[in-house]
């Protein structure tokens, strides 16, 4: 969508997903073919979908959830099935982009990744920047032959459509679309004196591509790339390849079951979950228009500032904002060899993701154990730079991400 003259498109992915009603009947004519999740109890339920002529598209046990294709004019079979917890339409997710050229590198600096580098590689080593710790992309995938990008992307999970990928053929999960690849670049590109630098630059990452390569994706494919991603390429929990960084540039504006409890099995199983708050910001300090997942309370969820320390006015506010990061005319890696500037909570995001990489992969470094999530959220808010308002608001949360001072925060804890 072109606004006008000059300016880029917003990044946002819209996931609504809403619980079934009556109106959700409505939809459809009578017999539409609609895609929905059910949330179950029994495990004999999957056998009655399909005995009623329910299409099974992809199972999550996890969290007692399964994705089907089935007539309008059977759900109300479905409603009253015993053992049934919740059954909600599995929405489509869009992106939509802000975009310019510009080789501008201050979104490092302003959180003080580089000084946190200089800090500590002296007695590290640069493999200590990222080194031990597995950070998940879940996004349109990672253009992984990047230059800035080589070596840098270990695994990959695809979950879109009804046949999920789970290994080691990169391809399978390459990123056709560009966001990915920028987020990732973010989190991860090479210090190589070209190109853009991410803030953790040795850390691992798996491509976890939960929306196609037009940037579409149904809520389920996010809830089972969750679930696969903490469960690292072993498919083992609690095993040393699990990814316990969980980096989500989407957002939706309607709460959902699937999700809600995927993103809450994953912050029950140690990993740290941060997402964008959303583009939908209204100057309003009494309204609340942050996006799902971030709006969760076990979710860590980021809005988005300027190089000026300005809260851009698209930029979503609420109660449930944590903190900010750089968020516009953001340089890094894209699709296709290429780099661009973006704009967007979604470019926020990473900045802190690769934050918290850095804090676990320095404490490994140091011979010291991951700090668990609630630890890592404290670490994070406790030395934020204040930015709004003195003390805690609604635009900035806490205020703007400090990666040096929090390193510092974290290295001193036990």
């Amino acid at each position: 969508m072109i606004v006008g003259r000059g300016l880029a498109v917003l990044t946002m992915f819209f996931l609504l997903v809403l619980a079934l009603t009556p109106a959700f009947y409505a939809e459809g004519q009578q017999g539409e073919v609609l895609r929905v999740v059910v949330g179950y109890e029994d495990d004999s339920v999957i056998g009655n979908l399909s005995a009623i002529g329910a299409q099974i598209i992809k199972k999550i046990p996890e969290i007692r959830s399964v994705a089907i294709l089935v007539p309008s004019n059977v759900l109300h079979r479905i409603s009253s099935m015993q053992s049934i917890r919740y059954v909600e339409i599995d929405r489509e997710a869009k992106a939509l982009e802000f975009s310019s050229y510009s080789d501008v590198l201050w979104n490092v600096r302003i959180i003080n990744a580089d000084k946190a580098w200089d800090s500590y590689y002296p007695s590290y080593g640069w493999s200590a920047l990222g080194n031990g710790v597995f950070v998940a992309i879940l996004d349109t995938g990672i253009y992984y032959k990047h230059p800035d990008l080589m070596r840098r992307v270990v695994w990959c999970a695809n979950t879109v459509g009804s046949s999920t990928y789970i290994g080691y053929n990169l391809d399978k999960c390459i990123d056709k679309n560009g966001h990915g690849t920028h987020v990732a670049g973010i989190v991860a590109a090479q210090i190589n004196n070209f190109g853009s630098a991410g803030v953790s630059p040795n850390v691992s990452l798996y491509a976890v591509k939960v929306l196609n390569d037009a940037g579409i994706g149904f809520y389920s494919d996010i809830a089972e790339g969750i679930i696969l991603a903490v469960k690292g390429p072993d498919g083992n929990l609690g095993t040393g390849d699990d990814a316990k960084i969980l980096s989500m540039s989407l957002g939706g504006s309607s709460d959902s079951q699937v999700l809600r409890e995927a993103t809450l099995w994953a912050y029950n199983n140690g990993a740290v979950l941060v997402a964008a708050a959303g583009n939908s910001g209204d100057g309003d300090p009494s309204t609340d228009n942050v996006a799902y997942p971030a709006r969760y309370d076990w979710v860590i969820a980021v809005a988005a500032v300027d190089s000026n320390y300005n809260i851009p006015s698209w930029s979503s506010n609420g109660p449930e904002v944590d903190i900010a990061a750089p968020g516009v005319n953001v340089y890094s890696t894209y699709k296709n060899n290429q780099y661009t500037m973006l704009s967007g909570t979604s470019m926020a995001t990473p900045h802190v993701s690769a934050t918290v990489a850095l804090i676990q992969a320095l404490r490994i470094a140091q011979g010291k154990q991951p700090l668990d999530p609630g630890s890592v959220y404290k670490v994070l808010t406790s030395t934020a730079r204040d930015i709004g308002p003195p003390g805690f608001d609604v635009y900035s949360g806490y205020g703007l991400v400090d990666t040096l001072t929090a390193i510092n925060y974290a290295l001193s804890l036990p």
